[in-house]
């Protein structure tokens, strides 16, 4: 279980995202479901990776330097390592057991040990939930897809800033490179799997 991103400046209203104008509601929303859904995850016996995004000044190139500013920030206004917003959101709460990641691109899978975390528990397949549909969930589904590994995106797990690039990428991602569900179907799943054993 890949949670991606689910930090205060992704999804508070007094994070940067909402300061810089855009609508974290989605975010928030999906952050609100996330506790008692990953505590079934557990039960179920996914090993749950909180994946957090921090912007380093040693780690800005030119190329991320000229996209942020084209968007009329700073590459270091969201999710500053060691800032308020680089946390998770209010509610929250890894349990021991879980595995933490820092990343500073898009995907989990860049510049991480994501891939031997991976197989060193022996997971072939990952859940992956959190912000945002069309950036570090996008990238992180296809880098997964690429490295052979199923997929699973349930939905109403996936938040966004920009609707009309996240319904576009949740279409594209479940077209070609993951398998789209629900948490309930999931949820659902994992109970008849449980009953079975």
């Amino acid at each position: 279980m890949l949670v991606i991103d689910m930090q205060n400046d992704f999804c508070s209203p007094a994070g940067a995202m909402a300061a810089l104008g855009a609508d974290v509601q989605v975010n928030t929303a999906v952050a609100g479901r996330l506790p008692s859904f990953l505590d079934r995850a557990r039960h179920a016996g996914c090993l749950v990776v909180w994946v957090r995004q921090a912007a380093h000044e040693q780690l800005v190139s030119p190329a991320r330097r000229a996209r942020a500013e084209a968007m009329g920030r700073s590459p270091l206004s969201v999710c500053a390592a060691g800032s308020w917003g680089a946390e998770l959101a209010e509610g929250l709460r890894p349990e021991p057991g879980d595995c933490h990641l820092e990343k500073t691109r898009y995907s989990a899978f860049v510049g991480t040990p994501l891939h031997n975390l991976l197989r060193a528990h022996g997971r072939d397949h990952v859940v992956v939930v959190g912000t945002a549909a069309n950036v570090c969930v996008d990238s992180t589904i296809r880098d997964a897809y690429m490295a052979d590994l199923a997929t699973t995106m349930p939905t109403d797990l996936v938040g966004w800033t920009r609707a009309d690039l996240a319904e576009a990428a949740i279409r594209n991602l479940g077209f070609y490179f993951c398998e789209t569900t629900t948490s309930a179907e999931l949820l659902s799943d994992w109970s008849v799997v449980d009953r079975a054993a």
